[in-house]
C-alpha cells in the first residue's frame, strides 16, 4: 500500500512535462504538427472545457487538446496551464489505461494547474478542462527545464 501511495504521489507530483509530440490539437481541431523534443518551452493554445463531465476534473472535450508520445524516459518535464478565465483543470491520461492524473486550478495556484516530474515512455493524452463548464482561452506550456 505504501508503495502504491508513493507511486501515485510521485507520479502525480512529478509527472507531466513531456516530450516529442505526435499530434497537436488547438480548439479540438487536429493540426497534425510534429514537435521535436527540445529543452526549450513549447506552447500550445486552445479552448478549455467541453461537453463531457470527467467526474472530478471538470468538463473536458471529447478528444484530447494535446497528445504526446514519449519514446524514452524523461527525467523532468513540467506542464503548466494558464487560462483567460474560469477554473481550469489539467487531466493527463496514459500511458496505461489505468493512469489518470488530475490537477485543479485554484486560488492558491493562481488558477494555473501545474504538474511536473518524471515521465515514462508511452502516449499521454492531455485535456484542459474547466470546473465551471465554460470555455476560455488557454495556454499550455511544456518545459523540460
Amino acid at each position: 500500500m505504501k508503495k502504491l501511495i508513493y507511486y501515485f504521489l510521485t507520479t502525480t507530483t512529478l509527472a507531466v512535462t513531456f516530450l516529442v509530440t505526435n499530434m497537436m490539437k488547438v480548439d479540438s481541431k487536429p493540426l497534425g504538427i510534429n514537435l521535436k523534443f527540445d529543452t526549450k518551452t513549447q506552447t500550445i493554445q486552445g479552448s478549455t472545457g467541453g461537453p463531457i463531465n470527467s467526474k472530478g476534473c471538470g468538463y473536458i472535450a471529447s478528444s484530447p487538446n494535446h497528445v504526446i508520445n514519449i519514446p524514452k524516459r524523461v527525467d523532468y518535464m513540467r506542464l503548466t496551464v494558464q487560462a483567460s478565465g474560469g477554473q481550469p483543470t489539467l487531466l493527463v491520461r496514459g500511458p496505461s489505461s489505468k493512469d489518470s492524473f488530475c490537477v485543479l486550478g485554484d486560488a492558491v495556484s493562481g488558477f494555473k494547474p501545474e504538474m511536473s516530474g518524471v515521465w515514462e515512455p508511452g502516449e499521454y493524452k492531455i485535456y484542459i478542462g474547466d470546473l465551471t463548464g465554460k470555455n476560455h482561452r488557454f495556454t499550455l506550456n511544456i518545459s523540460t527545464k
